[in-house]
């Protein structure tokens, strides 16, 4: 029994040892993988290089200096899982993960240079100027900062409109969290609405009020007149464009108004978008390689503006203005560059026009497998000479085109 012990002891003694061993030797080889890892390490994808010049010139013209070529930094490819974006890893050097799909997905969109510059910019703010998300609004709803991401906010998207006038105050803001709002963020701004005289108008009262709308039943679109209002029901389960040819475009250089009333019954899929469509398209053309402009709601109550040509609309707002189970009428007002948005005579947003070419091309979407009505269909434009006001009539607008389409331009961005 005693030499049993003394065996017993000595064995446990012995693997006790050895343990202790192994622990030291794999944490002496932790530390000295640790001390041989370059904590100052520089490596960058190609096409990631000129994104983060970009950075370090505007954070110059700002007063700051960064030089992560002899501080270290990595950004590279990755496959990121949950709709993630772009991931900053505070490790040393930074490391920064952008997912490679996304990145992919979205290059071949109108657009895409600034969304890729917004995502790295945003990135490099977590990375480099140590800044957290920031998820609240500006007065006229959009996103104050391009940090905005992580945990969602009512489900928002977080599509942001980085672009044009509005890529100044972001970066501005970037750097400086106490940045101004920009001028355009203001619901007060006064739009010049004189001066626009009607081209023409269709008001459904009557069957020779409907400019060959009624020709238009198929298999896709049911087309009736329903109490001074033309019903149209999509029966396909994509979203339909209907666009109708103006009898003389409008020069892309002018001033010019479009509205139109719409209701959308409320037994109908509530996320659904409806709106306003408008463009050059040309004759041989699809309809959808065009560049069409879109203004769109849906029954939350939620706004979207766009064009076809990018990769999602620019953002989504909350708008009151929006009332469920009556006619809301939309209206956008071209000003110069500039399209100014209204939602039963209100303003609610301003926005770059993408169009480059006259529009020749007026109309509305129909969300998929559901019924909705207009009325009030109305072009105006502001001239220097005054244009007749005249009522269109059968023998106008014939050439109604219906184009079935995907929501592919509607991606919601991924979070970052």
């Amino acid at each position: 029994m005693s030499f049993l012990f003394i065996f017993v002891t000595d064995f446990l003694k012995k693997t006790m040892l050895r343990i202790i061993k192994y622990i030291f030797f794999s944490f002496s080889l932790t530390i000295l993988l640790n001390s041989c890892k370059d904590s100052k390490e520089y490596r960058i994808d190609p096409a990631f290089t000129d994104y983060l010049q970009r950075f370090e010139n505007e954070a110059a013209n700002r007063g700051h200096n960064f030089n992560p070529h002899s501080t270290g930094l990595i950004i590279e490819f990755a496959s990121l899982s949950n709709s993630t974006a772009g991931l900053t890893n505070y490790e040393t050097p930074i490391r920064i993960e952008i997912d490679q799909t996304y990145w992919n997905d979205i290059a071949g969109s109108a657009g895409a240079d600034m969304m890729k510059e917004e995502l790295i910019f945003h990135e490099l703010g977590h990375g480099l100027l140590g800044r957290s998300h920031l998820n609240t609004t500006l007065s006229n709803g959009d996103w104050k900062s391009i940090m905005c991401g992580g945990t969602k906010v009512g489900d928002r998207a977080w599509n942001i409109n980085y672009r044009g006038v509005r890529r100044k105050y972001y970066v501005d803001e970037l750097f400086d969290e106490n940045t101004t709002a920009p001028e355009v963020a203001s619901l007060t701004l006064a739009v010049d609405s004189t001066g626009f005289t009607q081209k023409s108008l269709l008001t459904f009262s009557g069957t020779g009020d409907t400019g060959n709308f009624l020709n238009k039943n198929s298999s896709q679109l049911g087309v009736s007149l329903e109490n001074g209002r033309l019903m149209l029901q999509n029966k396909t389960s994509n979203p339909l464009f209907i666009l109708t040819a103006l009898s003389t475009p409008i020069s892309i250089n002018s001033d010019f108004s479009y509205e139109l009333g719409f209701y959308y019954p409320t037994t109908n899929n509530a996320t659904n978008q409806y709106g306003l469509i408008f463009g050059h398209i040309n004759s041989s053309s699809s309809g959808l390689s065009d560049s069409i402009e879109y203004f769109s709601i849906n029954n939350n109550q939620k706004m979207y503006m766009g064009n076809n040509e990018y990769y999602s609309y620019f953002t989504e707002l909350t708008e009151s203005s929006i009332v469920l189970g009556t006619m809301n009428k939309l209206k956008v007002q071209k000003i110069g560059t500039f399209l100014y948005y209204f939602i039963n005579n209100s303003y609610c947003y301003m926005n770059e026009i993408n169009a480059s070419a006259d529009i020749n091309q007026v109309g509305f979407s129909v969300p998929e497998l559901s019924t909705i009505y207009i009325d009030n269909f109305k072009v105006s434009q502001r001239t220097a000479s005054a244009v007749n006001q005249q009522k269109i009539n059968q023998n106008q607008f014939l050439d109604i085109r219906i184009q079935q389409v995907n929501k592919s331009f509607q991606h919601i961005l991924k979070n970052k």
